[in-house]
């Protein structure tokens, strides 16, 4: 019996014209539209601070966005939030979303991001580095909240709410 082979990603930057192929992507990964409508608001807003496609061959076949989290009470921490993470189902477990999280992280470090976080697995993203955080959040989840500290210590001694950019609470994500 054969093993899957990883697909060869190249990992970069989505455009414009990515739009109708991340929109299915994530179609497909939740099998529902309201992530997709997540991505095309955060992305229509013009609050996606990084938004990355992973390609096999010439097909999209997974897509991370990151936008700003605003920490309320006002802190000077840069922070941003993952969400969502997306692959095509029949690529599950063959790296397209380790590979889309490590891209993500890099991309952060070079943009002098803090910290970054997200509402996940922690099972699944404990291997990235990611804890989870004294942090509140508007959505009121406790285990499952987590941040990654890129500077470290930035968020030692920060009492607040993260919130998610507005578009997150528009389409009810």
């Amino acid at each position: 019996m054969n093993s899957p082979v990883e697909p060869v990603l190249d990992i970069r930057l989505s455009n414009t014209g990515d739009a109708e192929c991340i929109h299915a992507v994530l179609v497909d990964a939740f099998n529902r539209q309201a992530e997709a409508e997540l991505v095309a608001a955060v992305r229509h807003a013009g609050e996606a601070v990084i938004e990355l496609s992973a390609f096999a061959a010439d097909e999209l076949v997974g897509h991370v966005l990151l936008s700003r989290i605003q920490i309320e009470p006002p802190v000077a921490v840069h922070c941003l939030g993952i969400a969502p993470v997306s692959v095509l189902t029949r690529l599950h477990g063959q790296g397209v979303g380790s590979a889309l999280m490590h891209r993500a992280i890099e991309e952060s470090r070079a943009l002098s991001v803090d910290a970054i976080f997200l509402l996940g697995a922690p099972a699944y993203y404990r291997r990235f580095g990611f804890q989870r955080t004294h942090i509140g959040n508007e959505y009121g989840v406790t285990d499952a909240f987590m941040a990654l500290e890129l500077e470290e210590a930035c968020l030692a001694g920060i009492d607040g709410i993260a919130r998610y950019v507005s578009a997150f609470s528009d389409t009810g994500v």
